[in-house]
C-alpha cells in the first residue's frame, strides 16, 4: 500500500497541471490516467518535443499564459503556438457582426492557439523533475473507498494508494464523478463538432474568424504557418453527418462556401474528427475527501473556445487553497476548504454556461425579428468601445475571480 498525500485521477492538461502545482507545494502526489503517457513526453526529449500536430487545439488566454509561465511550461509551448491578435465574427445571412484587436485591449495577442497533446507532454516533462509525484498511465481502476480520514484507490494491477484528498480530473465521462453519485445535469446541444487542419489560399494574418450560420458556427483558428488554420465547425447532428460523409473535395468545397471564402480556397491537411457536443454541469463538486474539477464538474460548448482556461483556473484555485490549508497545518480535504472551492468555481462555471447558451440560443434564433434584433445587438456593441473593451477582458482572463497565479503579469513575454 502507499500512502500519499493527494491522488489526482486523470492525465489531461489539467489534471497535470494540478499535480505540478501541487509538486511545487512539496506534497506527495499521486497521479493514474487510464490513457498512455502524453506523446513526445518520454525522458531525454526534448523541451519542444515534436512539432504539434494541432489536431485538437485550444485557445489559451492571458491568464492561462500567466499559469503556464510560473510552471516553467510557457516558452516550450510558445514555440508551437500562434498568437492571435485579432478577431471577426459575423453571421453569414445578415449584417450582424463585429470585430476584436489586441491593440484596442493594449495587450500583446488576443489568445494563443496551443496543440493540446503539446501541453500535455510539456506539462509532463516539467512534472518528471519532481519526486515527489508517481504517475500510473495505462492503469484502471478498481475499487474507490473513502472513509473519514482517507481515500483509498486499488489500481487494475492490485496495488493500492491511500491519499488524504482525491480530485477527480478525468473528463467529461468521470469515472470518479459516477463511482460518487455526483448529480449531473446535462442536456445535448444536438451539435456536433468537426475538427482538422486546413490549408488557406490567403495568409490568415494572425486573425481568428467564426462565421455563424444557420446550422451552428464554424470557427477559422489561425496557427504558426501563415497559411494553415484549425477548424471547429459545430453543426446541427444530421448537417454533421452529411459533412463526414463527402469526400474531401466537396467538403473542401462545403468549407470555403460556409466561410463566405475569407480566406480564398481550403484545403484539407488532416482527417477530420468529429465529437458530439453536451453541456454537463455537476450539481455537486465535492463529497467527503472527493472534489471534481475541470471538464470532470463542467462541460460547455467550443464556441467562444473557453473550456480549457476554465479547467485550468479550477486547478489554480483548488492548489492555491490546498496551500493555504498546508501552510496552516490543517487538513488538506477539509469540508469547509473544498466547499469554499467549488462555491468560487461554480459561480464561475455557471456563469460561462449561461453565456454559451445564450449566444448558441441567440445564433440559432432563425425568426426575422430575431435575426434583426441579433444583427442591431452585435453592430451597437462594436460601436460601443468601453463595452467591448468589457467583455474581452473577462474573455482574455484579464478580470475576474481569478486564482492568484493567474493574475500574476506575464513581464517580458514575447508574442
Amino acid at each position: 500500500m502507499q500512502n500519499t498525500d493527494i491522488t489526482i485521477v486523470g492525465g489531461g492538461s489539467a489534471g497535470l497541471t494540478l499535480a505540478l502545482l501541487l509538486a511545487r507545494q512539496q506534497l506527495r502526489v499521486v497521479l493514474v490516467e487510464k490513457g498512455p503517457v502524453p506523446a513526445d513526453a518520454a525522458p531525454g526529449t526534448s523541451a519542444t518535443g515534436a512539432q504539434p500536430e494541432y489536431q485538437r487545439v485550444s485557445a489559451l488566454n492571458m491568464a492561462s499564459r500567466a499559469l503556464f509561465t510560473e510552471l516553467g511550461v510557457w516558452p516550450g509551448l510558445l514555440s508551437g503556438a500562434a498568437a492571435y491578435t485579432d478577431m471577426q465574427v459575423w453571421e453569414a445571412d445578415s449584417f450582424a457582426k463585429i470585430s476584436f484587436a489586441a491593440a484596442q485591449q493594449q495587450v500583446e495577442a488576443l489568445g494563443y492557439i496551443c496543440d493540446n497533446e503539446q501541453i500535455r507532454s510539456l506539462l509532463y516533462q516539467q512534472l518528471q523533475q519532481h519526486s515527489n509525484v508517481q504517475c500510473y498511465f495505462e492503469v484502471g481502476i478498481s475499487q474507490l473507498k473513502q472513509g473519514e480520514r482517507d481515500v483509498m484507490l486499488q489500481l487494475d494491477n492490485n496495488e493500492l494508494i491511500l491519499s488524504q484528498l482525491l480530485v477527480g480530473a478525468d473528463g467529461v465521462n468521470s469515472f470518479v464523478r459516477q463511482h460518487m453519485q455526483l448529480p449531473l445535469t446535462h442536456w445535448d446541444y444536438q451539435h456536433t463538432a468537426i475538427v482538422a487542419k486546413i490549408r488557406c489560399a490567403e495568409a490568415h494574418q494572425l486573425t481568428a474568424r467564426q462565421v455563424f450560420l444557420a446550422t451552428g458556427p464554424l470557427a477559422l483558428l489561425p496557427l504558426p504557418e501563415p497559411d494553415m488554420c484549425s477548424i471547429v465547425w459545430s453543426a446541427e447532428t444530421d448537417e454533421a453527418r452529411r459533412l463526414m460523409a463527402l469526400d474531401n473535395t466537396a467538403f473542401n468545397q462545403a468549407l470555403c462556401a460556409a466561410s463566405h471564402s475569407v480566406l480564398g480556397p481550403l484545403t484539407l491537411q488532416s482527417e477530420r474528427q468529429a465529437f458530439g457536443l453536451t453541456m454537463r454541469y455537476a450539481s455537486s463538486w465535492q463529497r467527503g475527501r472527493v472534489v471534481l474539477v475541470a471538464d470532470a464538474a463542467h462541460s460547455i460548448h467550443p464556441l467562444a473556445g473557453q473550456g480549457m482556461n476554465l479547467g485550468l483556473m479550477d486547478v489554480a484555485a483548488l492548489a492555491q487553497l490546498i496551500g493555504e490549508q498546508q501552510a496552516a497545518g490543517e487538513d488538506l480535504a477539509a469540508t469547509t476548504m473544498l466547499r469554499r472551492f467549488e462555491r468560487w468555481r461554480k459561480a464561475e462555471a455557471q456563469s460561462m454556461i449561461i453565456t454559451m447558451e445564450a449566444f448558441k440560443r441567440g445564433f440559432t434564433a432563425k425568426a426575422p425579428l430575431a435575426k434583426l434584433i441579433r444583427g442591431l445587438g452585435l453592430v451597437a456593441v462594436d460601436r460601443l468601445p468601453l463595452l467591448k473593451q468589457q467583455l474581452m477582458a473577462h474573455a482574455l482572463g484579464l478580470k475576474g475571480d481569478l486564482p492568484q497565479l493567474a493574475q500574476q503579469p506575464v513581464a517580458g513575454a514575447d508574442v
